[in-house]
């Protein structure tokens, strides 16, 4: 006797994630290469007696050539101390973050008053500074997309926040406040996705009244505590940092803790034996999360990194550094249905993300290049620590896919809508033969045929007939006008059986069983706009 298994088309299911799959093993790059809002920078600035504009063709080099796509542009305002910004001084600021821009890099941006530490010439008062805030709102509106971050600046020389002629060198209640003021007026002008840095863990802890380190949940809200992050601008110079800090036994943890979601950056100002070491530099870099540091100053500490072979480490390392390490892809796929990703990678920087930015796989169509993006649930600001980071989701395609073969990407765009299309921009990963330079993707090398669901038109198309059949050892498929079908046997471990030819008649198609295992099977239909699978069970 033979048995018959009977499939009714009309209930044709799609094909498991797991019957058929792509693994990819990556092979890390260490190369030094160009990554946005990370790294290395060049101090800039310019002062309004003698504006002093940044050049275009420096910008780019500074991109192309040295790997950099930071600078710190300071702002001083040294002409305006009881008068307005003029407009000049405006414009040429303008003229300098399209430059910016144009060059594909950001610029960490800082006021200041004066260089010199001559009393009453330090800074202007609060009400100027607010006033001057307010003149400033629109082009730092408008710029923000190149503002990776602002420190606080305005106040004392340098923006530095000490020497002050209008906020207390020794400040009280009062000063706080007042200090507080111009931060809160800064935060209140930039969008909510950038943040402002303070230049002392204990100022911070002194505005906000608390010692206790932001959570990864307020990290990911818009409060203003959460949008206030760190720089160091005497790393490494002595015991305290020159003053950054009064009690490392409170401060160290509080600032390793804080800077895992808020950016840290700065520069060193002078050299100190016990601390101007590669030993000690890394390690620090690593424990508060360094995102970005003056290449130009000061020149000892820099030499001695190079000296002692950890400088072109610090390159790579300052900020985040992703590398594929493994995915694991399906190889067949239905638009408008879920498709298993399976991505792990590392971050060997220091640091992760500290602006908005999501994760999207793109398909392509390897015939007509067009393509879809579907974005990732996984937040890249939280890939740090020196764990694998595992990315398993089930994302959704677009239900109006064409069918084909679709080449798969991963890409970290700029959330910014002006920057999103521009690879300069987005974020490249450490792995060799990944990188595709002319869009700022990152290549999976995976490859998934896409299939179209069947649409209502199509199940009517299709015409089941159920009829008494006797038993054993023999499937028949039964649908109208099946020889117009290609139809292919395969289990879920992938193994497949081929195409199957042995068609009865014009609706009946029939599969000799004998020789298979008992277990579930897939027979996948495919005819033009039709590719759908039903799932079977063979028992003997």
């Amino acid at each position: 006797m033979k048995r018959v298994f009977t499939f009714i088309a009309l209930f044709l299911l799609t094909l498991s994630a797991n019957a058929q799959t792509t693994s990819v093993s990556y092979t890390e790059s260490t190369e030094n290469f160009s990554n946005p809002e990370r790294g290395f920078y060049h101090h800039t600035e310019t002062n309004s007696a003698n504006y002093s504009p940044l050049t275009q063709s420096s910008l780019v080099n500074y991109r192309n050539n040295e790997k950099i796509t930071l600078i710190l542009r300071v702002f001083y305002l040294s002409d305006f101390l009881n008068t307005p910004i003029s407009q000049s001084y405006l414009d040429n600021m303008r003229n300098d973050f399209n430059k910016i821009r144009n060059a594909g890099i950001k610029c960490v941006v800082r006021f200041a008053y004066s260089r010199q530490t001559t009393l009453g010439q330090r800074d202007a008062s609060k009400a100027q500074m607010l006033s001057h805030i307010q003149q400033l709102t629109p082009l730092l509106q408008t710029n923000s997309d190149v503002i990776a971050t602002m420190q606080a600046g305005f106040i004392g020389t340098w923006g530095e926040w000490y020497y002050t002629d209008h906020f207390g060198m020794n400040p009280t209640a009062t000063d706080y406040a007042n200090r507080k003021e111009i931060v809160d007026a800064l935060l209140n002008v930039l969008p909510t996705n950038r943040t402002v840095q303070i230049r002392t863990p204990k100022l911070k802890q002194k505005l906000f009244n608390t010692s206790t380190a932001i959570t990864q949940s307020q990290a990911m809200s818009t409060a203003n505590i959460a949008r206030v992050g760190h720089h160091n601008d005497c790393f490494l110079s002595d015991d305290t940092d020159v003053g950054t800090y009064t009690n490392t036994a409170t401060e160290y943890p509080y600032l390793a803790q804080e800077t895992k979601f808020l950016p840290m950056g700065g520069e060193t100002c002078d050299f100190d034996p016990n601390r101007s070491n590669c030993d000690v530099g890394l390690t620090e870099m690593a424990q508060f999360h360094w995102s970005y540091m003056n290449i130009d100053y000061y020149p000892e500490v820099i030499q001695e990194f190079g000296e002692n072979n950890c400088l072109n480490e610090i390159r790579k390392r300052l900020g985040y550094r992703f590398n594929l390490t493994s995915g694991l892809f399906p190889a067949n796929a239905t638009s408008g249905q879920p498709l298993s990703i399976n991505i792990r990678l590392k971050n060997t920087g220091f640091a992760s993300i500290y602006n908005d930015r999501k994760a999207y796989i793109v398909l392509r169509n390897v015939i007509t290049n067009q393509e879809y993006s579907v974005v990732l649930a996984s937040n890249p600001q939280l890939w740090y620590g020196s764990g694998e980071i595992v990315i398993n989701e089930n994302i959704t395609l677009p239900s109006n896919m064409s069918q084909g073969n679709y080449d798969l990407f991963l890409n970290l765009p700029d959330e910014a809508v002006g920057l999103s299309n521009r690879p300069e921009f987005s974020i490249r990963f450490a792995n060799n033969d990944v990188w595709e330079s002319t869009t700022g993707y990152n290549k999976l090398n995976a490859r998934v045929n896409v299939s179209q669901a069947l649409s209502i038109a199509d199940n009517n198309r299709i015409n089941p007939v159920i009829y008494p059949i006797p038993a054993n050892e023999e499937m028949m498929v039964e649908m109208e006008n099946i020889s117009d079908f290609k139809v292919t046997l395969f289990n879920t471990l992938g193994q497949n059986f081929g195409i199957v030819t042995n068609v009865v008649d014009n609706n009946k198609i029939s599969i000799n069983t004998q020789s298979l295992s008992d277990g579930v099977y897939m027979i996948r239909l495919e005819n033009g706009n039709i590719n759908a699978t039903k799932r079977i069970i063979v028992k003997h």
